[in-house]
């Protein structure tokens, strides 16, 4: 045969046909490997395999390679995507001089062979990986056939501009995946020149998704912000602790998921954020917006002109400052609102959401009280989970909203709740001092019922 194809299915594969089939076939043109247990491979596997043009060993959860692939001088693919587990490169992947495809996406252990700018014939190199410090970024700058996904890691070791300016990012121009990440605790002498390394660190306009991690400046160059990126729809800014404010992001025409966390020097979200804009709304396609683990913000700015028309996501996780007085949560499109780790929030504005809400999670809000809503709660929810709420002993249908699902779970001081009429699947967890189950006034529709760890229950 000249080609094999194995089951795409996770299976066992022994190691007579490592060991003593696959050797003989010396005719093989094209092998697959995939979706195998393969941990290792016989060190001689490839000697007699000179003709093999094609080899797919993607999804596996092989270790290394063995020498023996680089005597495979016809070889023109090489996958090897999801080998999570794979941590490098054979040293003489150079001699590989046929090779025009090499995946290496989503191998997070891998780190980039240091010459593998010599591999003339490579046309496609989808999930680079380089890490600054063992590469330099000139090596960076010497590979033009990047695609897909590009991450640049240890940035901390990028001296100046002049040094980022010779990875030539402007110039890769397949490369639509771009993580940037700056390592360790210790934060930059200069936050100017942080600032300048990551202003020449700016993609072609091609790149559809951005992430920045542990970035050391304490603002960010124009280029997050440009208008002119119009294929960009998601960006994460992540551990930029120095950080002081935020990119006008709603300058970014077609954004729809940004996620903003870890961003301690965050105190309020300004008009900043929003952009100057002179007829188009801010944030117009936006669909999902996280916040998380700011420590320090206490304010969240609107300009009342609309911004936000079509998010159906909210998450604000872990900003304790942050009330939700200043949040803005009448939103004509929101479908899922996600509160956790808020002890300010006392009280939770149910008769002013919108009716386009289909969930709710509030979580960890030690302070939460359910009051009589001073008008009508209009929303019938598909899901409701309350975790953590220990200042409420006592649940009513009057003041909760619909919901098809209702979620109680670690409530330690709730004693008598009464079912709402409209449940339809209830899960209790944990509400080790609740007492009182019943059904309100109306009956009930629910079809399922889940009670776990709840010792002291006398009424069912």
């Amino acid at each position: 045969p000249t080609c094999i194809d194995l089951p795409d299915c996770c299976h066992h594969l022994s190691k007579r046909v490592l060991h003593n089939i696959l050797p003989r076939l010396t005719s093989l043109r094209a092998l697959s490997l995939s979706c195998y247990e393969i941990v290792e491979l016989p060190n001689d596997l490839f000697i007699k395999l000179k003709l093999l043009r094609f080899l797919d060993i993607s999804r596996t959860e092989i270790e290394k390679l063995p020498d023996s692939i680089c005597a495979l001088y016809n070889l023109e693919t090489l996958l090897l995507s999801s080998c999570y587990d794979l941590e490098e490169l054979p040293l003489q992947m150079e001699k590989l001089i046929n090779l025009r495809h090499l995946d290496i996406s989503n191998t997070r252990l891998l780190k980039m062979p240091l010459h593998l700018s010599k591999l003339k014939s490579l046309q496609v190199l989808v999930g680079a990986k380089f890490l600054i410090g063992g590469l330099r970024m000139e090596d960076l700058g010497e590979v033009h056939n990047l695609y897909g996904s590009l991450s640049v890691v240890e940035l901390q070791n990028v001296v100046d501009r002049r040094e980022a300016v010779k990875a030539k990012m402007r110039e890769k121009n397949h490369v639509d995946r771009l993580y940037l990440e700056w390592s360790g605790s210790s934060s930059a002498d200069n936050s100017q020149t942080e600032r300048d390394i990551l202003d020449e660190l700016c993609p072609h306009k091609n790149i559809k998704v951005v992430k920045i991690t542990g970035y050391r400046g304490t603002n960010f160059p124009n280029w997050l912000a440009d208008p002119l990126f119009l294929k960009l729809v998601k960006l994460s800014l992540r551990n930029c602790k120095n950080c002081y404010s935020l990119p006008a992001l709603g300058q970014l025409p077609f954004l729809k998921f940004p996620s903003i966390r870890e961003m301690h020097g965050i105190t309020e979200v300004t008009e900043e954020f929003y952009g100057s804009w002179s007829s188009k709304k801010p944030f117009n396609c936006l669909e999902k917006l996280e916040f998380k683990d700011k420590p320090e913000w206490k304010q969240w700015h609107l300009l009342g002109s609309g911004e936000f028309p079509i998010l159906e996501k909210l998450l604000i996780e872990n900003c304790p400052e942050l009330s939700l007085e200043t949040v803005p949560i009448q939103l004509s499109s929101l479908k899922s609102f996600d509160v956790i780790g808020s002890p300010l929030v006392i009280n939770f504005p149910l008769s002013i959401l919108p009716t386009t809400l289909k969930r709710i999670k509030i979580s960890d809000c030690q302070k939460l009280k359910l009051e009589q809503p001073t008008g009508e709660i209009s929303m019938f929810l598909e899901e409701l989970t309350l975790i953590k709420c220990d200042c409420i002993d006592d649940i009513s249908p009057e003041l909760l909203p619909r919901a098809r699902e209702l979620w109680v779970q670690d409530w330690h001081n709730l004693t008598r709740f009464l079912i709402p009429t409209a449940t339809e699947t209830l899960d209790i967890w944990n509400c080790e001092n609740v007492e009182i189950l019943s059904v309100a006034c109306g009956g009930t529709q629910m079809t399922s019922l889940t009670i776990a760890y709840c010792k002291k229950l006398k009424w069912l």
